[in-house]
């Protein structure tokens, strides 16, 4: 965690609004406080000074408010009436500015009174309007009976259309009596909870078919002690529980042994003392507030499984608790308080630990614990998944295949350089290669992403043919050329047999190419790419890493390259001609005199071209699919931290928590990079000290 949470009551604290409050909320600004009583709605200014008009019910006749609930996306508010109805209203907020002080005033208006029952008044209410078209009440009479009211606003050309109205009785599927209720923001579920420990639920289809009720399941199994507060977090797919033995759950809805979707306990969290009371998402992320009986209020976030705090406001139970809109401050109304105490609060990252970072987290929508890197999605209910794991193993990945295919290359480059090349074809070689280290990556990430990357697709196969028939057609060429009468080769042109070689290399490119498509038609019918997907569980994208390997293997290879020859050439003359006076061939001289001496430079090219691949940015950016995936198929791609940083820093809020873990994932790669530069610096100088007394 980068920042505990801080709070602190604020000034002009304990605002009068009543003994007991039915809700609480207040504006974007935390100025103006509201509450509804059994009267109806009053106002306060959080620092005293202005005074407002109350929005009471008594134009409907000798009637009080027994019940009240909130429907947070878009500030209504549901009131329950001693008469079996429910009358719906919106409170908003109006801004303006007098001269250069901002001033908030708060605006109410009623939109709908509905009848729940006939000769009872309602205990509990909730209530939730879509946004679009569709709002649902649900209510518990004094007298146990539960049922729920449905409206949808049908739309047409001519203007808003009208509303539709159903109302159904769920009263003959209940088990247990009811002590919590609660419906999602999007109007598609109703859960109860009841006194014997359970949570039932039932799905809202509309206005012509009854709520479809689904398997109910037990939130303190052998535990005494029932549901006593259910909310439904931001995003209505994690339902926070709690519970009379002051347990507090997190449960959505996941495949249980490929049977139906059914609710799951997902995240554990620091338990009350006492029987939870209230509990009260966040309109920002998935924090939410708990009280209980006791008089203490928690600060909890669902994902990262953290309870920042237990603030004891005072003996008597929480009754009321309200989180800001901007989820800086919350309001607390206890049992025997005297009026409302506000708080403002700082928890500006709580969804990051160790455990989040480095850890599986159980994510929504996931059937398990997962490693997970999305930072990002398409609404603001989105749950950040921010697992440093893929991007440390796409960097790993990366690295390693890149390194396969550049390092023996690189390496036994510099050795025919260095020992068995002509002045003449050294003077060319290791200029040219050299030269490679001055293109851009930019540039070979480019040709990576358009050219390689489609190539390879189509000859896949041609590759692999190629990779396997290279080896054999240069030994065999080395071979005959072995072959030849001395006289024969002593009429050849000086490096006649470096020609012949590229000669027979190129011959066997164009061979494994040419046949690559039919040999893939031949054993795979339908295409390698098609098969992999038909037939088997391996994915093919066409960005992968082999095309990683090849091309940024590409970009390492000068680097190695110009530290192995310098080594290689370093060795003194003398250790050569002396093997050699004493009867091994200049290939022997080389593996068993010149390697062993050289091992030093060579290992501190292999090192150094290691941190090369693990920094490069712009040839895993362009060449790969970018996808932070835990899978070492070499048809598949990753995404590494470099990269990472690369495409979420522009778009990353600034001083947001996305902002910091990209710094965080750089300090990381740093401090990786230098703790192997330092160990390979130390096993180099205890190589040189052995080399040296040789």
């Amino acid at each position: 965690m980068f920042l505990d949470a801080q709070w602190s009551e604020e000034p002009g604290v304990r605002l009068s609004l009543g003994p007991d409050p039915l809700e609480l909320g207040l504006d974007p600004y935390r100025e103006i406080i509201y509450a509804v009583g059994p009267q109806g709605i009053d106002f306060v200014a959080r620092d005293a000074q202005r005074q407002f008009a109350s929005h009471h019910v008594d134009d409907l006749g000798d009637v009080q408010v027994t019940a009240a609930g909130r429907s947070p996306r878009d500030g209504r508010v549901v009131l329950g009436l001693d008469d079996g109805r429910a009358l719906t209203a919106i409170v908003a907020f109006s801004l303006s500015y007098d001269d250069t002080e901002r001033v908030v005033s708060p605006e109410v208006e009623r939109e709908e009174l509905v009848r729940l029952f006939d000769d009872a008044a309602v205990a509990q209410i909730a209530y939730r309007h879509d946004g679009n078209k569709r709002s649902a009440v649900a209510a518990l009479s004094a007298d146990g009976r539960l049922v729920i009211h449905v409206a949808e606003r049908t739309r047409s050309l001519m203007g808003a259309g009208r509303v539709q109205e159903a109302r159904f009785d769920l009263t003959d599927q209940l088990q247990d009596p009811i002590t919590a209720l609660a419906i999602d923001d999007a109007v598609q579920h109703l859960v109860v909870g009841t006194a014997s420990g359970q949570v039932q639920a039932w799905q809202i289809h509309g206005l012509h078919d009854r709520p479809e009720r689904l398997p109910a399941f037990d939130v303190t199994p052998g535990a005494a002690g029932g549901v006593t507060a259910l909310a439904f977090l931001l995003g209505d797919l994690s339902l926070a529980i709690g519970a009379e033995n002051g347990a507090i759950s997190v449960w959505f809805q996941t495949d249980a042994n490929g049977s139906a979707r059914a609710f799951r306990r997902v995240h554990e969290l620091t338990s009350h003392d006492r029987a939870v009371t209230v509990i009260v998402p966040s309109e920002r992320d998935k924090q939410f507030l708990s009280g209980d009986a006791g008089g203490t209020v928690a600060l909890h976030h669902a994902t990262s499984e953290q309870t920042f705090f237990d603030l004891q406001v005072g003996a008597g139970a929480i009754r009321r608790l309200a989180f800001a809109p901007k989820g800086d401050g919350f309001l607390v109304a206890s049992e025997g308080q005297q009026g409302i105490a506000a708080y403002s609060l700082s928890n500006p990252h709580p969804e990051i630990t160790i455990a989040t970072l480095f850890g599986r987290v159980w994510y929504e929508g996931y059937e398990q614990p997962e490693y997970a890197w999305q930072s990002t999605g398409g609404t603001d209910e989105f749950e950040p998944k921010l697992s440093m794991i893929p991007l440390v193993f796409g960097t790993i990945k990366g690295t390693v295949f890149a390194m396969f295919f550049a390092l023996p290359m690189a390496v036994l480059a510099a050795l025919y350089t260095a020992e068995f090349a002509s002045p003449k074809v050294r003077s060319v070689v290791k200029p040219t290669v050299e030269l490679m280290a001055s293109l851009p990556s930019v540039i070979l990430g480019f040709l990576a992403g358009l050219w390689l990357a489609p190539m390879l697709e189509h000859y896949i196969i041609g590759t692999a043919l190629l990779l396997l028939l290279m080896p054999v057609v240069v030994m065999l060429g080395a071979f005959g050329w072995r072959q030849l009468p001395r006289n024969v080769r002593g009429h050849l042109p000086a490096n006649a047999e470096l020609v012949a070689l590229i000669l027979l290399t190129l011959g066997s490119t164009v061979v494994a190419l040419l046949c690559g498509p039919s040999v893939e038609m031949a054993l795979f019918g339908k295409g390698l790419p098609r098969w992999l997907a038909e037939e088997s569980s391996l994915r093919f994208d066409q960005r992968n890493c082999l095309v990683i390997g090849f091309a940024m293997g590409f970009a390492v290879i000068p680097l190695i390259f110009t530290i192995c020859e310098d080594a290689l050439s370093s060795v003194p003359a003398s250790l050569r001609a002396a093997s050699l006076g004493l009867g091994a061939t200049r290939w022997q001289t080389a593996v068993r005199v010149v390697l062993p001496m050289a091992l030093p430079g060579l290992f501190s090219a292999a090192m150094i071209g290691f941190g090369r691949a693990v920094g490069e940015t712009m040839v895993v950016l362009m060449a790969t699919g970018n996808t932070p995936i835990l899978d070492w198929n070499i048809f598949t791609g990753m995404r590494t931290i470099s990269a990472n940083i690369a495409v979420e820093l522009p778009e990353a809020p600034h001083q947001g928590t996305l902002y910091r873990i990209l710094f965080f994932s750089g300090l990381l790669l740093f401090f990786v990079t230098f703790a192997l530069n330092t160990v390979a610096e130390s096993v180099r100088q205890r190589l040189r000290e052995k080399y040296r007394r040789v």
